[in-house]
C-alpha cells in the first residue's frame, strides 16, 4: 500500500526570511531607481531645451536677426502692436517652428481659463516641474519655491478667448522693460525684455521698436556662453532683491532649480539647466549664482548680461 504524500509547505519562519530579503531587496534597488529616474527627467529636460533654443535660433534667423519680445501686456488702447498681447512661447508653436499641436492647451476659440487640456508630452513641460494640477506659477522667493517650478501662460484670458495658449515651465533670459534694462544706460541688459510694466498701453508697445530696446543676433558675442533659456515661472527673473525670507542666501529669488539633490538651508538650492545661444544645454548647481559672497551674481553674470559678455 502507497504512503500518502504530504506537501512540504513553507515555515513561517522561512516566509518571514523571504519577506525581509525582498525588503532588503528594494530598500537596496529603489532609491537607485529613483535616481536614474530622475538622472533621465533631467536628461528630457535638457532635450526641451535644446528643442526651444534651436526653434528660437530659426525664427530670430527667419526675422532678419531680430530678437522678439519675451511677452507683452494685451492693451486696449491704440496704437498697439499686439492687442492681445504676445508670448515667445504662443509665438513659436502659432509659426510652426515648434510643431507640437498638443503644445497649444486650449481647443476652441471662447473658452475659458479653466478649460485647459494639458499635453504631458510637451516640449515646453519640465519633467521635474510640479504637475499642472499645482496651478499656475509666479514669482518665487527661493530657487527650489514651488512657485519657480510651476507652469505659466502669459495672457492667459485673451488666449483662452482667442483658443490659442502655451503653458511653459521655461522662460527667456529676459528682464522687465526697466531703465536698468536699456542698451546706452542699464548695466543688467538682457537678451530679451518682457514688456509687462504698468505702463503698458499701446504707446508703450511702440517703444520696443526704438534702440535701446533692440535686440539683434550680432549683439551675441560670445554666444557658447550667453544663456538664452531658463528654468523659471517668471519672465522677469532678474530680480535684484534678495529673498524676503532667505536674505541673501537667494539673490536670484526667481531662478528655478528643479534637479539633483536639494541642499544649503533648508533644501533652498538644487540644480538647473541652462540653454545657450550655441544651442548647447548645460547642467548647473544654483548655489553659486545666489549669495553675495561670490562673484557670480544674478544679472551680473555675463552668462545672463547680454552687455557685459562683450568686455
Amino acid at each position: 500500500m502507497l504512503k500518502q504524500r504530504r506537501a512540504k509547505a513553507f515555515t513561517l519562519v522561512e516566509l518571514l526570511v523571504v519577506i525581509g530579503i525582498i525588503a532588503l531587496l528594494v530598500s537596496i534597488l529603489l532609491p537607485a531607481l529613483n535616481r536614474a529616474r530622475r538622472q533621465a527627467m533631467t536628461t528630457q529636460c535638457a532635450s526641451n531645451m535644446r528643442q526651444l533654443a534651436m526653434a528660437m535660433l530659426l525664427y530670430i534667423q527667419d526675422n532678419k536677426g531680430n530678437f522678439p519680445p519675451a511677452t507683452f501686456s494685451a492693451s486696449t488702447e491704440a496704437p498697439m502692436l499686439f492687442p492681445n498681447g504676445f508670448s515667445w512661447c504662443t509665438e513659436l508653436v502659432k509659426q510652426k517652428y515648434i510643431l507640437q499641436d498638443g503644445a497649444n492647451c486650449y481647443r476652441s476659440p471662447g473658452s475659458t481659463t479653466g478649460q485647459k487640456v494639458f499635453d504631458r508630452n510637451s516640449v515646453f513641460r519640465c519633467p521635474e516641474g510640479r504637475e499642472e494640477e499645482n496651478g499656475a506659477g509666479g514669482a518665487g522667493d527661493w530657487p527650489t519655491d514651488a512657485k519657480n517650478n510651476q507652469f505659466i501662460v502669459f495672457n492667459d484670458t485673451k488666449c483662452a478667448e482667442e483658443g490659442f495658449g502655451v503653458p511653459t515651465w521655461y522662460q527667456l533670459n529676459a528682464r522687465n522693460d526697466t531703465g536698468t534694462n536699456a542698451w546706452s544706460t542699464g548695466d543688467r541688459v538682457a537678451p530679451f525684455i518682457g514688456w509687462q510694466s504698468n505702463s503698458n498701453t499701446g504707446a508703450q508697445q511702440l517703444k520696443a521698436k526704438e534702440g535701446d530696446w533692440q535686440r539683434k543676433i550680432s549683439m551675441i558675442k560670445k554666444s557658447s556662453s550667453v544663456v538664452m533659456i531658463i528654468e523659471a515661472a517668471d519672465q522677469n527673473w532678474w530680480d535684484q532683491n534678495p529673498s524676503t525670507k532667505y536674505g541673501n542666501l537667494a539673490q536670484c529669488r526667481r531662478m528655478g532649480a528643479r534637479h539633483g539633490k536639494a541642499h544649503g538651508t533648508d533644501g533652498i538650492y538644487a540644480w538647473t539647466n541652462f540653454a545657450f545661444f550655441d544651442g548647447h544645454v548645460a547642467y548647473y548647481d544654483v548655489e553659486p549664482f545666489q549669495t553675495t559672497a561670490n562673484a557670480h551674481i544674478n544679472s551680473r553674470d555675463p552668462i545672463f548680461n547680454l552687455k557685459r559678455q562683450q568686455y
